[in-house]
């Protein structure tokens, strides 16, 4: 009888370590990252670093030549243009993506929507 007891109190122990271990890993993973919100572009990582956004000191990549797009929407550039953001986008270190999209951000140079997806294959790459 004695053995049936103890064997029940264990049995209980490891049901009640386990379920704790469940709702802990849960509670974990709900306070994770929140989910993005419903304009964003998908490029999380570049989203947020927001603090970067806010100083006021602009990070220049050798790219003097696109202040001339700054006012021209994302879906309006010329082939020549896209070239000139191509040629930057793809001098780039893979850590300096970011950074380099927030100073155009700041810049008001609008990311051309044709090469926002080769900018987030070499991000994730």
């Amino acid at each position: 009888m004695v053995g049936i007891i103890i064997g029940i109190a264990g049995l209980l122990t490891i049901l009640g370590v386990a379920l704790f271990t469940y709702i802990n890993r849960n509670k974990e993973q709900e306070a994770g990252t929140p989910p993005p919100d419903a304009g964003c572009c998908g490029a999380h990582a570049v989203c947020e670093k927001g603090l970067k956004k806010i100083e006021p000191v602009i990070d220049y990549f050798d790219d003097e030549e696109l202040d001339a797009m700054k006012g021209i929407p994302a879906g309006d550039f010329t082939d020549a243009q896209l070239d000139q953001f191509r040629d930057v986008l793809y001098t780039l270190r893979k850590e300096e993506i970011e950074d380099w999209l927030i100073s155009l951000e700041k810049r008001e140079i609008q990311f051309p929507e044709l090469l926002k997806a080769e900018a987030l294959d070499l991000l994730r790459g």
